[in-house]
């Protein structure tokens, strides 16, 4: 994913409105956020976004 296509993914779910968390507990928010934008779950350290 490059920034600009991270940029519109982020104004979609800006405009959904509230989300709630898809997992509890401290990654919750990040996975939740991740699950939204068509990232997936990969416990890898590098970027997700014009990474590698």
């Amino acid at each position: 994913m490059n920034i600009s296509e991270f940029q519109n993914k982020f104004k979609e779910i800006k405009d959904i409105g509230f989300v709630r968390s898809k997992r509890s507990g401290a990654t919750g928010i990040g996975y939740t956020l991740e699950t939204l934008l068509g990232i997936s779950e990969n416990n890898n350290a590098k970027p997700d976004i014009e990474g590698a």
